[in-house]
């Protein structure tokens, strides 16, 4: 059955460079590159290699679709033309790791994400499907990354905010506001999460997105707006979502599948509607 879901795997991008600065003789921190990745109905652009480290992801849309930014680490000495032949089999590939990347974004739309890439060999995708239920990385939109030995000398920034996901759970343990955040995500469960966030529209509830996700044939208004997330991150990893919120309310909702049995993580309880208020005027 097609559904508006990702399959769940991974993508990424392009880059502008940020200069340490100096006071009294001492390096600051340095900002991390930012590396811009068009999506289109069905490719990237993106550069073929950047440098590792602290690296901010933008996720541009100008597509008629909804796309998506994953990306995986294939492990030496495994090959790109590999990992491709992989996406037809079933059951998990053990040689990959899912490492973030950015959500589902709709057309036009923008969502920014950072990520601490180490050196290696990534693979770059959206796993949206078409309206026949095809991925969009079967038709086009797959390519290779390498990340060199060679490191951009940034460092991660501050996060105001850490979200915890776990097995089925959103964790915040600070309430997020009006304004901007940097959100730390961080997978504390058991097998591979990601946090996708949508903004709910007026009078518009969570069993109404859910069943506008899972009904791609339903034509009518969208009851969310899609802002992107953190996809795909195996036990352990962690990223940065970058975002500025507006008053309303929010829903936060995980699309892997389990290890078990197969459902959707959402289908055992992981999906969490917030409020953000406006901010107190001073």
């Amino acid at each position: 059955m097609s559904t508006r879901r990702s399959i769940s795997t991974g993508l990424l991008a392009a880059g502008a460079l940020g200069s340490p600065c100096t006071a009294a003789g001492l390096s600051e921190p340095r900002t991390p590159p930012v590396v811009t990745v068009v999506a289109r109905d069905y490719a990237f652009d993106s550069p073929d290699s950047i440098e590792a480290g602290p690296t901010t992801i933008r996720l541009v849309s100008r597509g008629r679709e909804e796309h998506f930014l994953g990306l995986v680490k294939i492990a030496t000495p495994h090959t790109f033309a590999e990992f491709k032949r992989t996406l037809s089999a079933p059951g998990k590939t053990h040689w990959v790791t899912n490492v973030g990347g950015v959500g589902t974004i709709e057309p036009g739309g923008t969502a920014v994400t950072t990520i601490d890439l180490a050196p290696g060999l990534y693979a770059m995708l959206c796993d949206m499907e078409d309206a026949k239920g095809t991925p969009h990385m079967m038709e086009g939109m797959l390519r290779s990354l390498t990340v060199t030995r060679t490191r951009n000398g940034a460092t991660m920034p501050q996060a105001d905010v850490d979200l915890s996901l776990a097995d089925y759970s959103f964790t915040l343990p600070t309430p997020l506001t009006a304004g901007a955040h940097v959100i730390e995500v961080r997978n504390a469960g058991s097998q591979s999460h990601m946090a996708l966030l949508w903004r709910l529209h007026q009078g518009k509830s969570v069993t109404d997105a859910v069943h506008w996700m899972m009904t791609p044939t339903d034509t009518g208004p969208p009851p969310v707006t899609l802002i992107g997330g953190v996809p795909d991150l195996d036990v352990g990893g962690a990223a940065q979502l970058r975002v500025r919120l507006t008053p309303g309310n929010y829903l936060l909702i995980c699309l892997v599948d389990d290890v078990t049995d197969h459902k959707p993580h959402f289908a055992h309880g992981m999906l969490r509607e917030f409020a953000v208020e406006a901010s107190a005027a001073r």
